[in-house]
């Protein structure tokens, strides 16, 4: 009985947060039911889902949903660099943060790495959960190479694949073309913390750099490779400017180098 009645109460807490958002029409086009619901019930908000997440920041950021973008953004497009990379990318650049150093093309190939191989993910999790499950064994979604000769030089990924690949590069690319969103997300990124802060730390954004620590960068820049001397800031557009954005004045106040000390 007790159960039946936690039950019903979680239907009914379901069916009115649906109705509320199905009233702005928002929450519905970025996250599946699958996800808002995992949401609801355990506070998970690192659920990826490529496929609303390819489609650019504003619909997230229109239902309070931003920070399934950052745990995205934190969790997988951190990893294409290393922790003591990014800290010194950063480092080397006051006052830029971490969201600058990252392409539209990044994030597009990561979503598609992620799409290409949730099948597979999720069979594994589920036989390792039952290993007496017999199911046939999943495949990739865009490599499976089905009707493909293996050539050099040539994409073993389908057209399927490419194009979800070039759409999501297409729909980030208007977000950092678009100083008002890029500056919106930029700076909401600054205010926000993940639930374990320490996790952001390698990418945090830095404020300040006092004396010294400019001489220790500039003794380290001297035995850098040309490679890493460049500054490989975010998309440009094909000019020879970085993404244009605007931090607001209570981001900038009350920051310090202190603020990035491990």
């Amino acid at each position: 009985m007790q159960y039946e009645q936690q039950n019903e109460g979680h239907i009914h807490e379901y069916e009115m947060f649906f109705l509320n958002f199905q009233t702005h029409n928002l929450l519905l086009n970025v996250l599946t039911k699958t996800v808002v619901t995992i949401y609801i019930f355990t506070g998970d908000n690192k659920v990826v889902e490529p496929d609303p997440l390819s489609e650019g920041f504003t619909g997230y950021a229109e239902c309070n949903m931003e920070h399934f973008v950052f745990e995205f953004f934190l969790n997988y497009v951190r990893r294409i660099k290393s922790d003591s990379d990014w800290r010194k990318l950063l480092k080397k650049n006051p006052e830029k943060p971490f969201l600058l150093f990252v392409t539209p093309s990044d994030i597009a190939f990561v979503l598609s790495l992620i799409k290409n191989g949730m099948d597979m993910w999720d069979q594994s999790r589920r036989l390792q959960e039952n290993p007496t499950l017999h199911e046939i064994k999943a495949l990739p979604l865009f490599t499976k190479g089905e009707g493909r000769k293996r050539e050099s030089g040539r994409t073993v990924w389908n057209n399927e694949g490419l194009n979800f690949y070039y759409t999501a590069e297409k729909n980030w690319k208007k977000v950092y073309n678009n100083k008002e969103e890029l500056s919106d997300m930029c700076n909401k990124w600054e205010r926000w913390e993940p639930d374990d802060k320490g996790r952001k730390k390698p990418v945090k954004t830095f404020w300040r750099r006092i004396e010294e620590e400019k001489n220790n960068i500039g003794e380290d820049e001297n035995n850098e490779s040309w490679w890493e001397k460049e500054t490989n800031l975010g998309y440009d557009s094909g000019s020879d400017c970085e993404p244009d954005f605007d931090w607001d004045d209570d981001v900038k106040k009350g920051k310090s180098y202190d603020d990035n000390s491990a």
